[in-house]
């Protein structure tokens, strides 16, 4: 292995939390501090580099379904709201009303629906013979094109 490769292999969790951040490979080669050539070459050789960029790539994919999911469900979740309050005060006059305003910011329990799209899209994409927007468009498609071809052949004759 040459030295150039033994940085890369030295920085295998380094380069998954890379490819967890979105990082390209030549990004990746140029912050472990070697060529993209040889990043790509070591990347094409080597089966744990593989597997640690899979692995990098799988929890991104995770992250996406887990959003996905809570999207599909509706979830709770916490806002900051900021509110002014006003007090009113007697001066030592007893005559004078004095007003104080604060700003409080306070959180907020919420609630997000259920979005349909969501729902729809994993769905469609969980099982897609049940639940594709048209499960019968194949065949109706199929239909259509032989009934247009009857036409055109009886619009032939005619003439």
């Amino acid at each position: 292995m040459t030295p150039k490769e033994c940085i890369i292999y030295d920085s295998l969790d380094q380069i998954e939390s890379m490819v967890e951040r979105d990082l390209t490979d030549k990004e990746i080669a140029e912050k472990v501090g070697v060529t993209y050539s040889t990043f790509k070459r070591f990347k094409a050789q080597n089966s744990e580099l593989k597997a640690i960029i899979a692995q990098g790539k799988d929890k991104k994919n995770q992250t996406v379904e887990q959003s996905l999911f809570k999207c599909c469900n509706g979830y709770k979740y916490y806002e900051e709201v900021v509110t002014k309050v006003k007090t009113e005060t007697l001066a030592a006059d007893n005559i004078t009303v004095l007003v104080n305003e604060d700003v409080v910011i306070s959180n907020v329990k919420k609630y997000k629906g259920a979005d349909l799209a969501a729902q729809k899209y994993w769905l469609n994409n969980k099982n897609k013979a049940k639940w594709k927007d048209d499960p019968n468009k194949v065949a109706n498609d199929i239909k259509l094109t032989k009934l247009k071809e009857i036409e055109v052949n009886a619009k032939v004759f005619d003439v």
